[in-house]
């Protein structure tokens, strides 16, 4: 008799590691959470950091033809309500010369991750999750510690790509993700807390990137460039104490027995090529481009959206710019969680992730046509439950794999995630670059547009789903209450075991999205 594989049961030698259960699974989520936005809060605010500096660089540039100390908000900013052609000029000058410096930065830190996170995933299903924690968590110290001297002593903007370049071999926000997910992973037993791990997780992301920008554009109005990177630092720091001493290990380290990264690729992409199973290797492969559509997007959106409200009509302050981030991530933050824990017992948490995805196409399509503040207030709004799209996407493929493949499928996505974040970042930038003295919302209208995609498919698999044998959709949280009723089916799929029969509980066979 096969049986259906859960996190917390023992392995045998050939599935590589054991899975310990910690003593209090809410003392490491707990822990782990606080890592999480202790790392998220000082990471993310980078983006604007980095952003608002090269862009009152460039300012200071243009307006007055010399480079001149810049540790504050430039006071030349051509954005101004001078609408003069003079102006209008020397503001697309600068946007266009922060886009590109934007876009060499993005590629350092995103194309690196691509390799590193296509073994590490797997790796730790051997020696462990903490290397996986501590390495990105080092790499982001570095690339601070270059800002820094830079801001400090007022080098040349290319020195800014040794310290995002270092944070991009260290795997950066991506493997830190796909840490945080391969532990959450670790610590639930059921479908339905998974569902939910994994959406506070990403809560947290939300929570902590919403402080992390409204400290940022506080600090920066109130005390320059200098000293926001170093309290993120600070903060970093605090997060790899936790980590090595505060953070239990949930597998038990095991021999590695192929050190080959060959070896270790193929784990981490054999879900998608696995020819003995067709219809789970479909869905994989069908959960894989929706997650990598949302990648684009998501990327894409964040990398240009500081630098258009850098710009005009909207001329933002940073200050302006960190009220807006905060609001923007609590505000979706609360309707994805209100959205997974209410809405999951009236309809299937794929249906909501749908939703979600046709939310942030308004949303998108409004930001794109805004010509005020108060129509820029209103995407978070429109957006609402937009945030469950990708937590739930990701819970899909973690409970189609057993527990000893966590590390590698958690892998692939972080690998998909970076490889399309490059991709995004990088087209929207050029798109927004090219497109400021003519239409500067249009990489928002294409950005729609490839949600719209990921919401074509996404609903394709969901109502062709049912029509495959051995196979049912995904069940929504409440109903694991019925886990404790066994079930047994009939499951020729499974290599080796050809027709015979499996007994599991109802909600954990295969799902599908």
């Amino acid at each position: 008799m096969g049986s259906v594989e859960q996190p917390d049961v023992n392995l045998n030698e050939n599935h590589g590691s054991v899975q310990e259960n910690p003593k209090s699974y809410i003392k490491e989520r707990v822990i782990s959470s606080v890592v999480l936005m202790l790392y998220m809060c000082a990471n993310i605010s980078a983006v604007p950091v980095f952003t608002q500096y090269i862009h009152s660089r460039y300012a200071d540039v243009y307006s007055n033809g010399t480079n001149i100390s810049t540790t504050s908000p430039s006071k030349q900013s051509p954005c101004v309500s001078n609408t003069s052609e003079e102006t209008d000029e020397i503001q697309v000058l600068v946007q266009q010369s922060t886009s590109f410096e934007i876009l060499k930065l993005s590629l350092c830190v995103q194309i690196p991750p691509v390799i590193v996170n296509m073994v590490v995933g797997s790796y730790s299903d051997h020696i462990g999750r903490k290397m996986l924690f501590v390495l990105p968590l080092v790499g982001s110290v570095f690339k601070y510690v270059v800002f820094i001297l830079v801001v400090k002593f007022h080098l040349h903007l290319n020195f800014l790509i040794l310290g995002v370049l270092l944070d991009g071999l260290s795997g950066s926000s991506s493997t830190f993700v796909l840490a945080n997910m391969a532990y959450a992973a670790d610590v639930t037993k059921t479908h339905a807390t998974r569902t939910l791990a994994i959406v506070i997780a990403d809560s947290s992301v939300s929570v902590a990137i919403a402080l992390g920008q409204l400290m940022t554009g506080l600090l920066i109005e109130k005390l320059g460039y200098f000293y926001p990177p170093i309290i993120n630092t600070g903060l970093i720091l605090l997060a790899i104490a936790i980590v090595i001493f505060g953070l239990t290990e949930t597998v038990k380290k095991t021999e590695v027995k192929e050190l080959s990264p060959i070896v270790h690729f193929k784990k981490v992409f054999g879900f998608y090529v696995n020819k003995s199973q067709d219809n789970k290797r479909c869905i994989f492969i069908a959960c894989l481009v929706v997650y990598a559509l949302m990648s684009i997007g998501y990327n894409g959106k964040y990398t240009i959206e500081t630098l258009y409200q850098l710009g005009r009509p909207f001329c933002w302050n940073p200050v302006q710019i960190g009220y807006y981030g905060a609001y923007s991530t609590v505000f979706q933050t609360l309707s994805g969680l209100v959205a997974i824990k209410m809405g999951s017992a009236c309809v299937r948490v794929e249906v909501l992730a749908v939703t979600g995805i046709f939310l942030l196409m308004g949303s998108l399509i409004l930001e794109g046509l805004a010509t005020t503040d108060v129509m820029l207030y209103s995407v978070p709004f429109v957006a609402s439950i937009g945030a469950v799209s990708v937590p739930v996407t990701r819970s899909v493929l973690s409970r189609m794999v057993a527990a000893h493949e966590q590390g590698a499928i958690f892998s692939s996505m972080a690998t998909v995630d970076t490889l399309c974040g490059a991709v995004g970042s990088s087209a929207f930038t050029s798109l927004y670059s090219a497109t400021i003295d003519t239409m500067r919302g249009m990489a928002f209208l294409v950005i729609a547009a490839v949600m719209f995609m990921a919401a074509m498919i996404k609903i394709v698999v969901i109502v062709k789903s049912h029509r495959q044998q051995g196979y049912v959709l995904l069940q929504s949280p409440p109903e694991d209450e019925d886990a404790q009723s066994p079930e047994c089916i009939q499951d020729g799929n499974i290599p080796g075991e050809e027709n015979k029969t499996t007994c599991s509980d109802t909600d954990k066979g295969p799902v599908i999205i």
